[in-house]
Formats: C-alpha cells, structure tokens, sequence
C-alpha cells in the first residue's frame, strides 16, 4: 500500500507550515505564562487590599478595648474576656502584618518605595502599641484588686495596670492614628496596583485569546489543506495501485541494504512465486533462482550502481540477470521453466534515501520464439550438414545404424511409456533410457553424423537433470518424450535423405564414382594403424605404431570389407575425440574379421564406448605425457580372439589404452561424495570391489560434462551389453602405465561366415 507524502525539510510551504505553529504555539505560551503570573500578582495584591482595609479599622477596636479596660479596673469588674479579647485582636495584627509582607513580596511591590514606606511607617506604629499590649498581657488578670471593709479596690498590680493602660491611651493615641493613616495609604496604593493587574490581566487575556483563535484558524486551514493533499494522495494511490495491478512487468524498489521496498506491483508475486516480497533482502529472493556463482555477480552489480561515477547505461551490459532461466514447481507435482530478465535503473531522490528500481519480465515467449526461429535456421543448415555427412558415411555402416537406432529410440520410447511408479522403477526406466541414447550416440559419434550426437546430447542433458533429484515422478519424462519423438522425426529425415542420396548414386556412372572416391580430399591424409597383438605387455612400453601398409593383415594382405569399415570408423572416432578433448590418439586393432555374425553389433558398440572412455579419461595430454617420459601420442589396441578350446571356448575382446590408469582415490573419493557407500564401507573394499564401481550408472570421475564423457554412461552400457550377451567383463590397471579391459563372450552355436561388422 501506498501512504501520504512524508514530511519533505526541504519543501518551503512545509516549511512555513511548521514555523508558523511554533512562533504562534510559543507566543500563546508566553501569554499563558504571562497571564498566570499577573494573576498571581493580582491574586496577592488582593488579598494585601482586604488585609490592610482591616487593619485600618483596628486601632479604633483596640482603643475601644483599653477603654473598656480602663473603666472595668476603676469599677473593679472582671477584666478576663476584655483581656483575651485584645490578646486575640494583637496576635491577629502581627498575623496580618506578616501576612501583608509575604503577599507584597509575591506581588513584587515591596520594590516599590512608596508601598514600602507606607508598609514600614504602619508597621512602626503598630510596634510601640504591640510592646505594651504585650506587658499587659504579662501582668496576667489576677492580683489587680483588694477587699477593704469599704469595698474592693485596686491592688499595687492593678494600679499599675491602670496606669499603663492610661499610659498607652495618652501616649499611643498618635500611633494609632498614623498607623490607621498609613494602611489607609497603603490600601490605596495596593487598590491602583490591583486595578493596573486586571487591566493587564486582561490585556493578556484578550492577547492569548487572540492568539488561540488565529492558531485555530491555523490549525483548520492546515486541516482543510491536509484533507486536501490526502484526497489527492488517495487518488494518486488509487492511480499506482491501479498501475503497479495492470502491469505485466515486476516492479519494486532496492535499497542500500539491498532490501525489496515495500511498493511492488502485484505481477511480481506471480514472476518470481513468492508471496510477499517485500522487506526481504535481495539475496533471498534471487537464491531459489539462480545458482550461487550468479547470485554472487549480481549482488557485486548491483553494488557498483550505487557508485556516483558509474554509468549505468554502460555497465549493464555486464548485468549478469539480464536473462536467467528460473524452475518453479506446479500445481501437478512437476515443474515449470521460465527465462526472466531483470533491469535495474537508479532512482535519483533529493533526499539521500536513494533506491534503485528493479524491473522483472518474463521473456519465456521471446527466449522460446528466438530457440525456434534459431532451430529453424539449424534445421535448415542441418539438412545440408546431414546431407554431407550421409554422402562421406559408408552406406552399409550407415542402413546399420539407422536400424539399430530405430530399434533404440522405439525401445526407449516404450520404456519411457511403460507404468510405473515406484522411484526404483523410474530410476531403472532413467539409466535404460540413458544406456540406450548413450550407445547410439556413439555409434553417431564414430560415422561422423555430428547433428545425431548434437541432439542426443541435449536429451542427456535432461535425463541427467533428472538423475539429480531426489524424487522422480511420471510427468518429469513427458519433456523426454517430446524430444525423443522429434528426434524419431529427425531419424525419419535422415532415412529419407539416405534413400535420395542411394538413388542419385545409383544414378552415377561407375567411373564417376571411382573417380569421385580417388579425388576426395578427405581421404588424401587420413593414415589408419593396424598391428596384429603380438604381445600382452601395456601398450606404454610397445613401440609406435607402424605406418599404414605396414601392418600384419590376414592372408590376401587386407581386411574384408566389413572390418576395414568397422576399424575406419573406429579410427575417425578416436581422431574426433582425441581432437575434442586436445591430444593425439593412435588406434591399432587386430582381429577384427574374426568376430561373429551374432556378436558384430556388440562389439561394435562396446568398441566405440571404450574407445570413447578411454581417449577422455585415459590418456594424457601431450605436454602431460612428455614430462612423464611417454609417446606424446597416447595408444589406443583393440584386440579381438578366440579362445583356445580348452578354455570356455569363447572369445576374448580386449581393449587397452597406455595412459594414466585408473585412480583408485579418485574413485573412491566420489563414491563418498555421492553416496554410494559410508566411510566405514569404503575403508573395508578392495581394489576389486572399488574397480567395479566404474561399472554403476552415473558414476563418473569427470566433474565436467561434455559430449564425450561425464555422465557415467559408457561404461553402465558396455556393462548391460555384456551380461544381454552372456559374457563378462574385467578390468586390470597399473597407475601411470595402463588400463586394460577384458570382455569374454561366450562361443555361439554356429560360427557361420565371417562378420560383416
């Protein structure tokens, strides 16, 4: 949601808003405080008017009071009540006195002269009375008369009561006139004080009144301003709301801290499937998409678009996000691939609260559109790259395998449609798929059709995404069998070119094509290795091999045809994946005619898998082998026999390679970290056991994967081949020397002519 503008310092009118209440705020206060002081002020004078009025009216009560004694002492009446009573009436004029003095105080007139003249004269006055008063209060009431026969009459003490009481009628009648003289002035001064203090009192009141009200009107006009800003921030909230709801693109904002803001549109919840995103950092919304290395790259690029001299126009092309390929899981247990394009912009603020926009599209129709118009283009040249590759093939070698490719993706495509939904059963359905692909890729590989292993690649790229999750579900391979079907498609192609090129050759006169097969450029350089197995030594301590021409063949000083097809294209196997991988690779093979009708596919397939195998994880690098004291060019034999009848009986294949061996901390190292056995285990395995781990599927040493290795193919499906034909298969290696693989068939029931392998 959207909120009210926030205060903005920086804005003048706000700013005159602000300063207008204080000083009105401020000037209320000072009259306030203004105004409770003069009323206090008011309050004492007030009360110092009533008490000195009062005062003024005591001196004729107390000469009233001596009267009254002085006559009740010649008449010797009872003086106890007239006594108190004026013991009262003086401690009531020091009270009022003292009373008088704090309230001036309060007030602040005692700094007035006249007032304190007039309060000190009084106060004289009342002093000289106030001491004889006291005497006698001192004389007490009792002992002032005597019985006589004649009477009471006064005593000595009340003799002398009287005469101090006539002393102070005589003497103190004066003070008791300047003193009602001088509260009568003072009350006159304190009756113009009180009135001065109403009259400003008011004055303050009228002031803080007029204050108030124009602070009022203030605070209405910057209500009624205040309502009309939050209509007009309603109606622009309703405006983004209603963009940020209709837009198909994500937006949202980043901090310094590179948290989400709280402003997003809502199709960004739906792109990156997350329920509220807002107030999350950064790194957590991009980590379930991306992996770790590109989440890293775009965390360091969005810090440098904080950075003032950084053109932001030209650094993104470097924007590792600019398209990424997001998995989401759905509502039907599988999962959805989307390709997402973020665009960062910085947003520039007045204040230092900068942020940088992000904006979000999916780009899944244009990524799919580009694949297409990209596949259509590869189409087009792949038919003119197929028919190349179709007129160089051998023809036989070629309707072989289209026939046994035919028979793999049919079969494949069947075990991908069969039921089943225990994971054991769709992991046994993954790996035969995969064994499948896998061995017709390298008969692919080992024609040269470069557009068959290209495609079937891309399927082993999905079959191997889904070896690595932990649950398998039927709807996962249904993407399988939409490529699988456009590559039977593919396969129809191919079939239909190969029947066009077999009319056009057929069409050809025989010279033509002699001289066709003479002038080929091709074929000018190409140099095939063909040595009969004359020992069982590794092939790193043989010599190089002989030139062509040099080597053995069988009697008529040649192969027959199908073995020398059969060794060609194992020979142009080898050069393709040496070449791919960046090392020579020389081939010798021996044998190769005696191999049986029923066991030419086999060994054919087994060849080129091993051949594979060992070419990417065999050999060495030149460089490599040079600084160990081998032939820069690695060695590959093939060797094919019967065995003597009293053996089995049956026939041995063996292929070997002269390069590094197999690494048996390697091997066991990765079946640790893929769990294929505990420390425990692993510390209890021979070499035997940990050597037959090679043979599980997926199991690869290779942590990259490329056309020719890393998927843990090869071997799973020599093995497979092996134990359909009833055979075994053992391994032998020396580190450093060699790896030697040993196939053992069994003898078929009629050997029958020769292969045509």
């Amino acid at each position: 949601m959207i909120g009210l503008r926030p205060l903005s310092l920086s804005n003048p009118a706000q700013w005159l808003q602000i300063v207008a209440a204080i000083v009105f705020a401020a000037a209320l206060t000072v009259v306030l405080v203004l105004g409770m002081q003069r009323a206090d002020q008011l309050q004492a004078a007030t009360a110092t008017l009533q008490l000195a009025s009062e005062l003024s009216a005591k001196p004729q009560t107390i000469r009233a009071d001596l009267t009254l004694i002085q006559r009740e002492l010649e008449t010797t009446a009872y003086l106890g009540d007239a006594l108190r009573s004026l013991a009262m009436l003086r401690a009531a004029n020091n009270d009022a006195f003292n009373s008088i003095q704090n309230n001036l105080r309060n007030a602040g007139l005692l700094a007035d002269n006249d007032v304190a003249s007039a309060l000190s004269a009084s106060r004289r006055s009342w002093q000289g009375l106030d001491q004889a008063l006291q005497e006698l209060e001192h004389d007490g009431t009792t002992g002032l008369y005597t019985d006589t026969p004649t009477g009471s009459e006064l005593s000595a003490t009340g003799k002398a009561a009287k005469a101090l009481i006539d002393h102070v009628l005589a003497t103190e009648t004066q003070n008791l006139r300047s003193m009602s003289s001088d509260l009568t002035r003072l009350g006159s001064m304190l009756q113009i004080e009180v009135e001065e203090n109403g009259r400003n009192l008011r004055a303050l009141l009228l002031a803080g009144s007029t204050i108030a009200a124009v602070l009022l009107a203030l605070m209405l006009y910057y209500a009624w301003r205040w309502r009309q800003s939050a209509q007009a921030a309603q109606l622009a909230q309703r405006q983004v709301t209603n963009i940020l709801g209709t837009v198909r693109e994500g937006l949202f904002l980043i901090g310094r801290d590179l948290t989400v803001g709280e402003i997003c549109s809502d199709s960004l919840r739906d792109l990156l499937r997350v329920e509220v995103p807002a107030g999350s950092h950064f790194r957590d919304v991009l980590a379930p998409l991306v992996d770790e290395k590109t989440l890293t790259a775009a965390l360091k690029f969005l810090g440098l678009l904080w950075k003032e001299k950084v053109h932001e126009d030209l650094i993104e092309s470097v924007n590792p996000l600019s398209q990424i390929e997001a998995t989401f899981a759905n509502a039907r247990g599988g999962t959805d691939v989307r390709y997402l394009a973020f665009s960062f912009r910085r947003v520039r603020a007045e204040a230092r609260d900068e942020s940088v926009l992000g904006v979000v599209s999916d780009i899944t129709d244009r990524v799919l559109l580009a694949r297409e118009l990209e596949q259509v283009r590869a189409d087009s040249g792949s038919q003119a790259a197929l028919l190349l590759q179709l007129l160089r093939a051998d023809q036989e070698q070629l309707q072989l395998f289209t026939a046994s490719a035919d028979v793999a993706l049919r079969k494949s495509n069947a075990m991908l449609t069969a039921p089943g939904i225990e994971q054991q059963d769709l992991k046994n359905k993954l790996n035969g798929v995969f064994r499948e692909l896998h061995s017709i890729k390298g008969e692919a590989a080992a024609l040269a059709l470069n557009t068959f292993v290209q495609r079937i690649h891309v399927i082993e790229d999905m079959l191997q995404s889904l070896r690595t999750r932990s649950a398998l579900s039927g709807n996962d391979f249904v993407p399988i069998v939409v490529k699988l079907d456009e590559f039977i498609n593919h396969l129809a192609q191919m079939q239909a070119l190969q029947e066009r090129v077999l009319a056009l050759r057929s069409r050809r006169p025989a010279g033509a094509a002699a001289a066709g097969t003479a002038e080929d450029p091709e074929d000018s350089h190409r140099i095939t290795t063909v040595v009969p197995a004359t020992t069982q030594a590794p092939v790193a301590a043989r010599a190089a091999p002989p030139a062509r021409g040099t080597a053995d063949r069988p009697a008529g000083g040649s192969l027959p045809p199908a073995a020398a097809v059969l060794e060609e294209a194992l020979r142009v196997l080898t050069e393709q994946t040496a070449k791919a991988v960046g090392c020579t690779v020389a081939l010798r093979t021996s044998g190769l005619e005696r191999v049986p009708l029923q066991y030419a596919g086999a060994v054919r397939n087994i060849c080129i898998q091993m051949i594979r195998n060992a070419v990417v994880h065999g050999i060495e690098r030149p460089e490599e082998r040079k600084g160990l004291g081998k032939p820069e060019q690695g060695l590959v034999q093939i060797t094919f026999a019967e065995e003597s009848p009293e053996s089995d009986g049956g026939y041995r294949l063996t292929i070997e390679d002269d390069g590094q061996g197999l690494k048996y901390e390697g091997i066991v190292d990765k079946a640790l970290r893929s769990g294929m056995v505990t420390p425990q285990q692993a510390a209890s395995l021979d070499r035997s056991a940990v050597y037959r781990m090679i043979f599980q599927p997926g199991f690869s040493t290779t942590e990259e994967i490329s056309e020719h290795a890393g998927r843990g193919v090869g071997l799973d499906a020599v093995s497979a081949l092996v134990r359909e034909h009833g055979g075994k298969i053992g391994v032998s290696t020396v580190s450093g020397r060699y790896t030697r693989f040993r196939v053992m068939l069994p003898r078929v029931q009629s050997m029958g002519a020769t292969s045509a392998a």
